[in-house]
């Protein structure tokens, strides 16, 4: 018998917001922002905030006597422990689904493939619980037929206390209910200006659009705005994508907390966001061949400078200590002590499947004992947290950028690795 896979997608609730309350409980009744990097603008709300008439990516200057007034807990965001978080939560779907059956669509989203629509709800509440209590992140759950059904199942399921933050549409009797309570401009791809257009013509709901003509709407909208159309009537315009282009780079740069000209200081920023960029090019399995080193002072000020250089190497590494020595070679050679520097940068480039990286001529046996030993350093600092080994090269980073509270999260990212993988196999057995 022929049936129409079931899609799912999981999204984590205020995510960055919920990742701060992971590692301050005392944040759980609070209302919380986290602010985008340099503290620009507002890019994540807990709901009492939402409920303030805070909007996302609001500039902090406009809120911030609102946001006082109601004893707000204003966070800078650290994006680096939030891509931690993400990760354990997608590997907890993945181990449990398989990688074949999940698209990553943000840091904080994904799309999975449940197959078979036979035990949809079971499988959407399993998957929260299993993630909320490895994690202790919030998640919604929507399923449906197609994706642009799920995500409205997701939003409904996230405002609605009677879904328990899971709904199921796939073959449901409400979905017509759901298409109804659910305005057009909520519906994803439509945005503001299609929804101007669409009200304008009397569409002012989702279960209206769907009753539309494709034709209709592609007079009025675009192409896309017929995808959509179909999406709502449960066909598959939208597809579900297994597999995802290479990573053509990988960055890791810093705005420092003040600026800084002592040499000491700078280099150890540059090791440190070698050593950064290196642990998340292992996690991908690849290896690079190109690092640039880039350094700049305050753009706002006259004597702004900004100065890179590039170096390659014959071959391709997936070793800290190496692309350390790279990116050592790079700072000496545009390091200028009379300059105060203000942002730092590595780049890596180049990259290759670590395990399709062509043999050395020289030392290769050196170089296999050495990237043995790097396994051994990354088992170590994933069971008992980040930097329990480390190159002694490497110093504390300084330039206003505290340590203590990355310690302490640190040792939370052990504790919710251990729990994911205590959980899993309690999970798989339900399935």
């Amino acid at each position: 018998m022929r049936f129409d896979p079931a899609i799912a997608l999981i999204d984590c609730n205020n995510f960055f917001v919920s990742c701060e309350r992971v590692f301050d409980p005392a944040l759980k009744n609070r209302p919380v922002v986290v602010l985008s990097h340099n503290d620009g603008c507002v890019i994540s709300r807990s709901n009492s905030v939402k409920e303030m008439g805070v909007k996302m990516a609001q500039p902090f200057f406009e809120v911030k006597g609102l946001l006082e007034s109601h004893n707000t807990a204003v966070i800078s965001s650290n994006l680096s422990v939030y891509c931690e978080i993400s990760r354990e939560v997608m590997n907890i779907v993945r181990e449990n689904l398989g990688s074949n059956a999940v698209e990553v669509y943000s840091i904080d989203e994904a799309f999975l493939d449940l197959g078979t629509p036979d035990k949809t709800t079971e499988v959407g509440f399993h998957l929260k619980e299993a993630i909320e209590a490895s994690t202790g992140i919030p998640v919604s759950v929507g399923i449906a037929k197609t994706k642009t059904l799920t995500k409205l199942a997701n939003n409904l399921a996230k405002k609605s206390q009677k879904t328990r933050g899971m709904l199921d549409l796939y073959d449901s009797p409400y979905l017509n209910l759901a298409l109804e309570k659910t305005p057009v401009g909520d519906i994803w791809g439509i945005g503001p200006k299609n929804a101007k257009r669409l009200k304008d013509v009397n569409i002012n709901t989702a279960l209206a659009l769907s009753s539309t003509s494709v034709e209709f709407v592609r007079k009025h909208l675009n192409l896309f705005g017929g995808r959509t159309v179909l999406e709502l009537r449960g066909t598959k315009c939208i597809p579900f994508e297994r597999t995802f282009a290479d990573k053509k780079s990988i960055a890791h740069t810093r705005s420092f907390g003040r600026a800084i000209s002592s040499y000491t200081e700078v280099k150890n920023a540059v090791l440190n966001f070698s050593v950064r960029a290196v642990e998340r090019m292992r996690r991908d399995g690849l290896a690079a061949k190109t690092i640039t080193v880039f350094l700049r002072t305050n753009r706002f000020k006259r004597d702004y400078s900004a100065q890179s250089v590039k170096y390659n190497s014959v071959y391709h590494s997936d070793l800290k200590n190496e692309i350390n020595k790279w990116a050592l070679a790079c700072f000496e050679r545009i390091f200028e002590p009379d300059l105060q520097y203000k942002k730092a940068g590595i780049i890596l480039t180049g990259l290759v499947k670590a395990d399709l990286m062509s043999n050395r001529l020289y030392e290769r046996a050196s170089f296999e004992r050495w990237r043995y030993l790097a396994d051994v350093v990354d088992e170590l600092n994933y069971r008992y947290g980040r930097d329990t080994v480390k190159l002694a090269s490497v110093s504390e980073l300084g330039a206003g950028q505290g340590s203590h509270e990355f310690k302490n999260k640190n040792s939370k990212m052990t504790e919710i690795r251990r729990q994911r993988d205590t959980n899993t196999s309690e999970f798989r057995r339900f399935i």
